[in-house]
């Protein structure tokens, strides 16, 4: 029961649409989103952006569109070069460049760890 209770709130922290969802639907984001110190290690990598809110929706945008700079301009209602400047400074204030394919998997787990550390309880 606690881990279905567990689940739900991964679910909620994430906005994942309604659904049945397992622990193997949630294996990353429920890992990441307990706590502890690698947890919190990850989070505060997210802590020098987590004001800017421009820079955030650009980021969980970029990263909902799977990285497509186009998509990310159009669903935020500006032009690609702005996506790409605010990409830049998230990269220059956190030292995770999102379009590096090699800081992919980091920048994922600091934005899981954030969100999971925001939630209450």
């Amino acid at each position: 029961m606690a881990l279905a209770r567990d689940l739900l709130d991964v679910v909620r922290i994430h906005g994942r649409p309604p659904g049945v969802y397992e622990l193997d639907d949630l294996l990353l984001e429920y890992q990441l989103s307990r706590p502890g110190p690698a947890r919190d290690r990850l989070a505060s990598m997210l802590t020098p952006v987590a004001d800017r809110d421009d820079l955030m929706a650009t980021l969980r945008c970029y990263l909902g569109n799977a990285r497509n700079r186009r998509q990310t301009a159009a669903d935020l209602h500006v032009h690609a070069n702005t996506v790409d400047y605010r990409l830049r400074q998230v990269g220059r204030l956190t030292g995770l460049d999102p379009v590096r394919d090699d800081q992919l998997p980091r920048i994922v787990a600091a934005l899981v760890a954030f969100d999971a550390g925001r939630s209450p309880g």
